[in-house]
């Protein structure tokens, strides 16, 4: 059950779209409704795994690789040091201001 709720996670972590606020951005928001959704997905799925540690271990090993490869190959969201990480270009933009 743990695990199912897991990938329901991650999978809502990818497809949830952001919003304006007062002082975020859509993308900031987008950005750290990403990162807090595979936070909260590789969670789910370590203790899913549980009591067998080398699966757990194995499925949040692969949650990590598989959502840092899709924020950085399709998404804006890595954003280090005040810059943006994409493979993308057109992603690398800085974040447009707030409304």
């Amino acid at each position: 059950m743990l695990l199912s709720a897991g990938a329901l996670v991650l999978l809502l972590a990818i497809v949830v779209p952001g919003w304006d606020t007062a002082t975020l951005s859509r993308r900031s928001v987008k950005r750290r409704l990403y990162w807090t959704g595979t936070g909260v997905g590789m969670v789910l799925l370590f203790l899913g795994a549980l009591p067998d540690l080398q699966s757990a271990v194995a499925f949040v090993a692969a949650a990590a690789i598989l959502m840092t490869g899709w924020a950085y190959f399709r998404t804006p969201n890595i954003k280090l040091g005040g810059r943006i990480r994409s493979a993308d270009a057109a992603q690398r933009e800085p974040d447009p201001p707030s409304v």
